[in-house]
């Protein structure tokens, strides 16, 4: 694939992930009554709702910090994974195990079907592997570079040598 390709898409990943954490944490932190409230009949997160109801939100703004800058992009994206991981792997387990499913996602999301929802997890947590994929042949498997250019790409793939 071509190497300006596989700089943008890590970009474009980030720049998605931050809107879509930031938005929906905002949407949780306005609703936080609500949010605190349905986390709390959740099967499984019943008893560590209010816990979670300050976790969520909370890593959602963290991972969006961590990749607004190239030096904490790549924790950003791991955390960005491990987040879509773990709502993709609740979500699966609501809709397969769970009687009723009430849903807590914030905003527009929340308007999606089950199914639908489960396609958009899959889709960011998806974004989120390429991202750190492209990003890693990029930089090298280093958090040194901190901007883009072809004797940077260069040096990187020497590097791996």
């Amino acid at each position: 694939m071509n190497t300006k390709i596989k700089m943008v898409i890590p970009d474009i990943a980030c720049y998605l992930f931050v809107l879509l954490f930031l938005y929906t944490a905002a949407n949780k932190i306005w609703k936080f009554h609500n949010f605190e409230w349905v986390l709390g009949t959740l099967p499984v997160i019943g008893k560590y709702h209010l816990l979670l109801a300050y976790a969520i939100p909370s890593a959602e703004i963290i991972s969006s910090v961590l990749l607004l800058t190239n030096s904490t992009r790549k924790y950003g994206l791991i955390s960005s994974f491990l987040l879509m991981l773990t709502f993709s792997t609740y979500l699966l387990f609501m809709v397969f195990y769970a009687k009723d499913l009430p849903c807590n996602c914030g905003g527009v999301i929340s308007h999606l079907s089950w199914g639908q929802h489960i396609i958009f997890n899959l889709f960011f947590l998806m974004l989120s592997v390429i991202a750190l994929k492209f990003d890693n042949d990029i930089k090298g498997f280093t958090l040194i570079n901190t901007h883009h250019n072809d004797k940077d790409i260069v040096r990187a793939k020497q590097a791996k040598r």
